[in-house]
């Protein structure tokens, strides 16, 4: 008997499943190395915290912000939207800091892209990481396709960014 290899095709199940575990990955990773080697300072007082409503709605902001910046041409300030050390992944590119990560958005606004839509399905934090999972659409040079994204966050000076940014585009009918 011969066996005929047949093309590996993840289910939408499955997916979201290896984006939680690669989520939970990254987040124990970014949690490990920011508290490797440190000791934290004594603080007087209550520690200080995010509001879980007001880190939400940030979180859920960003991807409207990506959204409007980009389709408005203005790839430096989704670069922004970054943490200075921020990561894009996808299967053409591997982007680390903020002038890489711009470059390559610069690149695809030259090209004609454009992002339809972004819906977030997940998302999650704690004071000062989280990440979301979505789907998105987008049109690229008139050709229309969709995918998925995982979104890790960390708050930075008071501010959510962007950590890491990875996108899969979803095997087009």
């Amino acid at each position: 008997m011969k066996l005929i290899p047949t093309p590996f095709r993840p289910t939408f199940v499955t997916v979201l499943a290896l984006l939680h575990l690669v989520a939970l990955a990254v987040l124990s990773t970014l949690a490990i190395g920011a508290s490797a080697g440190q000791v934290p300072a004594l603080q007087e007082g209550p520690p200080q915290r995010t509001p879980a409503a007001t880190a939400r709605a940030a979180i859920h902001g960003i991807a409207e912000a990506w959204r409007t910046l980009y389709n408005a041409g203005r790839a430096g300030d989704v670069a922004a939207l970054y943490a200075e050390d921020g990561y894009y992944l996808s299967a053409h590119v591997l982007a680390h800091g903020r002038a890489a990560i711009q470059a390559y958005w610069e690149r695809g606004i030259a090209a004609g892209g454009h992002v339809d839509s972004i819906t977030q399905l997940e998302v999650f934090h704690t004071d000062s990481l989280g990440y979301w999972i979505g789907t998105y659409q987008a049109t690229n040079a008139g050709v229309t396709v969709d995918g998925r994204l995982l979104i890790v966050v960390k708050l930075v000076d008071g501010r959510w960014s962007i950590a890491a940014h990875q996108t899969v585009v979803r095997d087009q009918p």
